[in-house]
């Protein structure tokens, strides 16, 4: 018969050891009733780790599209409410010259309005949301439109100095220091005519048109605004064009409209000559509301598309999170069970620990 020797130590040893185990399964079953989650996904799940990093990844990544999808959506609202904004006072002001055409002494009104009208419109352009300039294309830190009415603006200057050039050149030679001079009521229609047909569009221009500028009039003058609108990922798999530039076709006749109203000398103009820069910006303005109905008809569909995708990505979160849920949680009701019952044994194990810590042979002798 062997014997073996038990000190009480090495119970007291194996006791704590059990202790500490039970502890630790404690803390992590009460992790998991509070988080609802998994306290170690990768020890729990094993092999399928990989499959719940995937999942989460994706998840990530498409939460973070509907994240900008939404700041996309703010954009393009913005957007609209500014071009309708600038439709709407285009058009009062085309009714407007509509109804002065023929009134002599209307100028003077007319130039007023317009003046109006070029501040609005120079402000919807320089609309910002969030720090980003809306209508700049790809130079959102850059306000898009120039001031026209800043003291030196050189848009102004730009149209001061074609007006001078045009009617002091021969065959003209009108003598005139520019658009403020009362000399202009010498001026004829058909000078007129021809002024705001060359020149004054040169003004407006996309393309270089006299060397040695290196750049076309509209840019170094009118706007800092890229040709390329701002693009935005709205899905996994498809980007749209979310902004307009400032240097759309439609903004550049509309400007020129207005421009003709409050910087050809109007009030001093004959009457005749007045009508002729009436139905030019008239038909100047007609020209750009138009196409800024078919912008804001472009941005509506861009609109749609955006929320058509952020309510598919809304699906696919979904199911996602429903996977992800399936993997990495638990199950609330076996972890209150479990969590119990660690309780009671570890509260056993206290309780017996403590009798065995008490055991001593001086109790026998």
């Amino acid at each position: 018969m062997k014997t073996t020797f038990v000190s009480t130590i090495a119970l007291s040893d194996s006791a704590r050891a059990q202790l500490m185990k039970q502890t630790s399964l404690l803390n992590r079953l009460q992790v998991e009733m509070a988080s609802g989650r998994k306290a170690d996904v990768g020890l729990d799940l094993g092999g399928r780790t990989g499959e719940a990093v995937s999942l989460r990844s994706e998840f990530i990544f498409l939460n973070s599209i509907k994240d900008t999808n939404e700041l996309t959506a703010s954009r393009l609202d913005v957007s609209q409410a500014a071009m309708g904004d600038i439709k709407d006072t285009v058009q009062d002001l085309v009714a407007s010259l509509i109804a002065m055409r023929d009134t002599e002494g209307s100028a003077d009104l007319a130039a007023n309005e317009a003046s109006g009208a070029m501040d609005l419109f120079l402000s919807r352009l320089n609309t910002q949301l969030n720090g980003s300039y809306l209508f700049g294309g790809l130079n959102v830190d850059q306000q898009p439109m120039t001031d026209f009415f800043a003291p030196g603006a050189p848009n102004k200057a730009a149209m001061d100095a074609a007006f001078t050039a045009f009617f002091n050149a021969p065959p003209y030679s009108y003598g005139l220091t520019g658009p403020d001079d009362p000399g202009v009521s010498v001026i004829t229609a058909a000078d007129m005519d021809a002024f705001l047909t060359t020149d004054f569009e040169d003004v407006f221009s996309t393309t270089v048109i006299t060397p040695p500028a290196t750049e076309p009039n509209w840019a170094a003058n009118w706007s800092s605004a890229s040709d390329q609108p701002m693009t935005a990922r709205i899905s996994a798999q498809e980007s749209v064009s979310s902004s307009v530039s400032a240097n759309e076709r439609a903004f550049r006749d509309i400007a020129a409209g207005l421009a003709m109203v409050m910087g050809t000398g109007a009030d001093n103009l004959d009457h005749e000559t007045f009508k002729v820069v009436v139905d030019k910006a008239i038909q100047k303005l007609g020209t750009g509301i138009n196409s800024v109905v078919g912008l804001m008809g472009q941005l509506g569909g861009v609109q749609e598309r955006v929320k058509n995708a952020s309510e598919s990505l809304s699906v696919q979160t979904d199911l996602l999170n429903k996977r992800i849920n399936g993997l990495e949680n638990v199950n609330p009701e076996e972890t209150a069970i479990r969590l119990n019952t660690a309780l009671t044994q570890l509260e056993t194990s206290y309780a017996v620990s403590a009798r065995m810590q008490r055991l001593s042979l001086l109790n026998y002798l």
